[in-house]
């Protein structure tokens, strides 16, 4: 549940990630080409601080095993559909204690999963010396206690001949949620199945370039969450007794974000980001990210060494424990103050054209990246990543 909790409190910027490993087929190819990537992702997580655990304990330990598949096919000269499908298989230590409260009686849960996929179209006009992109997506997810139906639309036109480039999109996600409303029987619990939660989302975002080797990149996102918002994992302690969190039945969120690439050389940049974010729950956070890239093996290869540092602060309505009820509380690990520290390494091979199993594929790429961070809440974790990447 750790997880699940982990996903939910971080839709925005998961289905963000995925619209950004779609938006690298957004060249389009010849008609009738395929592209496919695949993707493979271990994450681990511990900390023993966690105060909405339910058990009392804190322990967050949790492992993910991840597989993608993204794929586009081109249709035509200018239109292309994509697709996508997510599987993730968990453990975490929480999931256990949760039997408790479900009435369940012989095997704890040992591991959930999550299903998710989606489908779309890009298509690309030339009007003049402009070129205009639209796309759309429709896209499902299912798991334990949460499930969605979503999907989005998108436009971008360049002008200057590609110099400037202005994009919009809008998300949204008809979700629900399955919560526990009582737990002061573990072994009658009541849960409340297909509870509502809606969340719509929109951004705009500008590119620049700048010169030869400089590029910038600003961006404004939306995003309103409303109905239920509540996580089956995330629990609190009001003088001893375990009771489920209240939250506002609404949550608005805002970002400005900024980006500058500059070429330092030939073979080498630097990438520059910073993110602002605040919330209706009082929540703000600053996000700096600096990177350096480095071809290698006479240009067929390269790295990137890169570091992050998040600062926020708390919601309104967090406490470590309460003393009496109130009407919205929380003790989610995510809505606390704390300030994180990330750092990895990204390396990506190209192997050209390459004959498997009587198959020609070509372009052929391999990624390797491995992360590792840390909260000054107590949260640890990692990711080790592997991307396959051709066409045929």
């Amino acid at each position: 549940m750790v997880v699940i909790k982990f996903l939910k409190n971080n839709w925005k910027e998961i289905f963000l990630a995925f619209l950004t490993l779609q938006n690298a087929f957004a060249e389009m190819m010849e008609k009738g080409k395929t592209r496919v990537k695949k993707v493979f992702n271990l994450y681990h997580q511990n900390s023993n601080d966690g105060r909405q655990v339910i058990d009392g304990t804190g322990r967050e330990e949790a492992n993910v095993i991840e597989p993608m598949v993204f794929i586009e096919h081109q249709i035509t000269e200018d239109t292309a559909i994509n697709g996508r499908v997510v599987f993730d298989a968990w453990t975490a230590a929480s999931d256990t204690k949760l039997d408790n409260y479900t009435g369940a009686s012989g095997t704890p849960i040992m591991g959930q999963t999550r299903v998710a996929a989606n489908v779309g179209v890009q298509s690309e006009k030339k009007v003049l010396a402009n070129r205009w992109t639209y796309g759309a997506n429709l896209g499902f997810s299912s798991e334990y206690d949460y499930r969605s139906l979503n999907g989005s639309l998108n436009i971008s036109r360049s002008f200057a001949k590609d110099n400037f480039t202005l994009g919009v999109s809008v998300q949204y996600f008809l979700d629900e949620v399955d919560l526990f409303q009582d737990l002061s029987n573990p072994q009658n619990a009541v849960i409340s199945t297909g509870l509502e939660r809606k969340i719509f989302a929109t951004s705009l975002t500008a590119s620049q370039i700048l010169t030869i080797r400089d590029i910038v990149q600003f961006g404004v996102t939306f995003a309103r969450a409303s109905g239920v918002l509540e996580s089956t994992a995330s629990t609190v302690d009001i003088s001893g007794v375990r009771a489920v969190e209240s939250l506002p039945d609404t949550r608005s969120r805002y970002a400005l974000s900024s980006k500058w690439v500059h070429g330092l050389s030939q073979t080498s940049s630097i990438n520059l980001s910073y993110r602002y974010y605040w919330d209706q729950w009082d929540l703000t956070s600053h996000t700096f990210r600096g990177a350096y890239l480095f071809d290698i093996e006479e240009d067929e290869s390269y790295i990137e060494i890169f570091g992050r540092v998040h600062d926020q602060s708390s919601v309104e309505f967090y406490a470590d424990n309460f003393s009496q009820a109130q009407t919205n509380m929380t003790s989610d690990s995510d809505l606390q103050e704390f300030t994180s520290y990330e750092t990895g390494i990204f390396y990506e091979s190209s192997l050209e054209d390459r004959k498997v199993f009587g198959f020609d594929l070509e372009d052929v790429n391999i990624s390797h990246s491995i992360v590792g961070g840390y909260r000054t809440n107590g949260m640890r974790y990692g990711y080790y990543q592997m991307g396959l990447n051709y066409s045929f």
